[in-house]
């Protein structure tokens, strides 16, 4: 009996050593499972934030007060991809002045609603959109210059004009393994600018349909 126990407190002696030794381990296992798991949450958190700066689609548009021709990128963001913010350059050919002229646009665009009749077609009927452009060029400036009499362009620039739009698209959804795009979209806007709706309002010989600008362009989404 005495030699049971002593097997018996040599066994408990080594299940303690056991748990001495190994314990503090496995504390620091679990502290730095816990800081890896820490610092993969702010690897995919920024990974995710440079991610969302990807552009998400390709734009090509024809007129709209930004240029015989504008193209440029965009991204769409929203729980149903409502809302699209787009940067667009166009070209202005010289026409009559001197020279040619570059133009830049920061165009936000929402579509409340779309319809779709199938997997690959749909119409979104209704496309709001409010956007900023500006011209390069000396020719254009952001504050009136002296040369005119005071209050002569009643405080609007020449370098920016404000505008807004109303429009419609017919949107083709495609395979995107085969396509490298996931749709393309055909539409059309009726805008005008600040300049124009000034224009109408101050009882000039300019009608509403005058102040009217039509475009046309093409959207490719491609994430």
């Amino acid at each position: 009996s005495h030699g049971k126990a002593t097997a018996m407190k040599r066994c408990i002696f080594r299940f303690l050593l056991f748990i001495i030794a190994f314990f503090p381990l496995s504390v620091y296992a679990q502290e730095d499972s816990v800081a890896l798991t820490k610092f993969d949450r702010r690897v995919n958190h920024l990974r995710r934030y440079w991610a969302s700066l990807i552009p998400t689609q390709f734009v090509l548009q024809n007129a709209g007060n930004m240029g015989l021709i504008s193209t440029g990128i965009g991204w769409q963001y929203g729980k149903r991809g409502q809302w699209e913010t787009q940067i667009l350059w166009g070209y202005i050919p010289k026409y009559n002045s001197t020279n040619a002229h570059l133009t830049n646009t920061v165009k936000e665009n929402y579509i409340p609603w779309s319809i779709s009749f199938n997997d690959y077609l749909a119409l979104e009927p209704l496309e709001a959109s409010i956007y900023l452009n500006t011209v390069y060029g000396h020719e254009f400036w952001k504050s009136q210059p002296q040369r005119y009499p005071d209050k002569y362009y009643q405080a609007l620039s020449t370098k920016f004009r404000f505008n807004v739009a109303l429009g419609q698209r017919v949107v083709f959804n495609l395979n995107p393994e085969k396509y490298h795009c996931r749709s393309i979209s055909l539409f059309y806007e009726v805008s005008s600018c600040d300049l124009y709706i000034r224009s109408l309002f101050q009882g000039t010989d300019i009608s509403f349909w005058d102040i009217l600008g039509l475009s046309i362009g093409v959207k490719v989404v491609v994430l």
